[in-house]
């Protein structure tokens, strides 16, 4: 702790200031664009730590940011001024087998509850990059490989331990402040902090996955292909579309990827099916199969979002995918400004789609697919054609989806997005859920639910 630095009453954790040697790590987060200097990284040890953060925070009046994995792309793990609430030391995971649920500290990310859940056999939907925190994204909604056979991660988010604006700590569950738990599947870290999850798990004995990649020139015919595949697929059969490119050779492809939960021939017939797409006029550059632990898998994309990288994104829900919308998807992905820009088209539907709306805040669960534009870069002189890109990349897309969006994907959009993604119905009754919780809006560092007024 820096000297004459002012004291947090009764936090046990590490105090980091501006010119403490270790300031300038503990301030980064994943994306590069974000360079922010908080007066303070308050990094709790414990519940209490949290409590006593949270009342010292809400007092001094300066700017909350709260942060898990730091993954926020939008920045919303850190501050320039104000407090940042550092999680990322509480990362114990606890099973009970016979009960099948985990129990997860708040800075844990997904590699840390799948190296634990799978030594059981057992697994919760997460997200695709292993490294990224459980918090914001269960939070936020949370589609991952899992999420069409056993829904998204808010789904299977059975309690928390939320400690509120006023330093309470809440004990929350599906029959103790389940007015809360539902505003904590898919409202955002608007509520306060949480600092333990519960979540469901599922048998899980491993995955048959693979990717066939091919060059971009086919990418209308893997979109077909890929739509012919997914329409009426089973619920353990997940995938995505990717654009990418091949770092060495710097070739352009359209990739296919393939998780089935089935293990069995059924499970291994059904990827192949995917992955072999009928109708290109190149063979695969890449073609990859196998049956592996879930937590193998879900490492696949790591090296696709390492820390420090510039990132812009942008997503839409797609109604259909028409070959219109074929057209317009393929010209985009044959158009990305650098080689470490992505394009996801990732199918939705299954388990996720069936749960019902008013059990989580997230309401829009009907539509079939979800396009990220994963715009990322690495030298800063390309920050405005990559983001230019972005933008443009988006306005060509818009027309394919509502104005609603999956909120982990995007960054800070505005008032009428948060709405939309909503409803007018969900997000009144989010506003009344902030009002009670965090009446004064102390937690603003989220994609941001204003409190109700009388």
């Amino acid at each position: 702790m820096t000297a004459n630095a002012p004291t947090v009453p009764g936090f046990t954790g590490d105090a980091i200031y501006p010119g403490d040697r270790l300031y300038d790590k503990v301030r980064q987060v994943f994306n590069g664009m974000i360079d922010k200097r908080p007066q303070v990284v308050l990094q709790c040890r414990s519940a209490d730590d949290i409590v006593a953060a949270v009342r010292y925070a809400v007092d001094s009046g300066a700017e909350i940011a709260v942060r898990s994995g730091g993954h926020s792309v939008a920045g919303h793990s850190t501050t320039d001024g104000g407090i940042v609430i550092d999680l990322s030391l509480m990362r114990e995971v606890r099973v009970d087998t016979e009960a099948r649920v985990a129990y997860v500290d708040a800075g844990a990310n997904w590699g840390d509850v799948d190296r634990v859940t799978s030594v059981h056999g057992l697994a919760t939907p997460g997200g695709v990059v292993s490294t990224t925190g459980v918090g914001g994204f269960g939070l936020g909604g949370g589609i991952g490989w899992l999420s069409r056979a056993h829904g998204m991660t808010c789904d299977n988010l059975i309690g928390a331990t939320l400690v509120t604006a006023s330093g309470e700590v809440m004990t929350v569950s599906e029959t103790e402040n389940a007015d809360v738990l539902w505003g904590l599947r898919g409202g955002g870290g608007n509520f306060g902090v949480v600092a333990q999850f519960t979540l469901r798990l599922h048998p899980i004995d491993g995955v048959v996955a693979g990717v066939q990649s091919y060059p971009d020139t086919d990418a209308e015919a893997a979109l077909k292909h890929f739509r012919a595949q997914m329409d009426n697929a089973p619920d353990h059969l997940a995938s995505i579309l990717d654009f990418s490119s091949d770092f060495t050779t710097g070739q352009s492809l359209v990739n296919v990827l393939a998780c089935s939960t089935r293990t069995d021939q059924v499970g291994s017939d059904e990827v192949s099916a995917l992955l072999n797409v009928r109708g290109v006029a190149d063979k695969p550059v890449v073609a990859v199969q196998h049956k592996l632990d879930y937590s193998t898998w879900q490492q696949a994309l790591d090296y696709t979002a390492p820390y420090g990288w510039l990132n812009y994104w942008k997503s839409l829900f797609v109604t259909e995918l028409t070959d219109e919308a074929i057209r317009r998807i393929a010209l985009l992905g044959r158009s990305r400004p650098s080689a470490q820009t992505r394009l996801h088209l990732i199918r939705l539907g299954g388990y996720a789609s069936r749960v019902p709306p008013e059990s989580t805040a997230v309401v829009t669960r009907q539509h079939p697919y979800i396009i990220h534009l994963m715009t990322t870069w690495t030298d800063p002189a390309e920050t405005a054609r990559c983001t230019a890109w972005a933008g443009q990349a988006f306005e060509i897309l818009r027309p394919l989806g509502p104005a609603g969006a999956y909120l982990n994907f995007v960054g800070d959009e505005g008032q009428d997005r948060i709405r939309a993604t909503f409803g007018e119905d969900g997000y009144r009754r989010l506003a009344e859920l902030k009002a009670r919780l965090d009446p004064t809006n102390r937690f603003t560092r989220n994609h941001n639910i204003e409190p109700a007024t009388s």
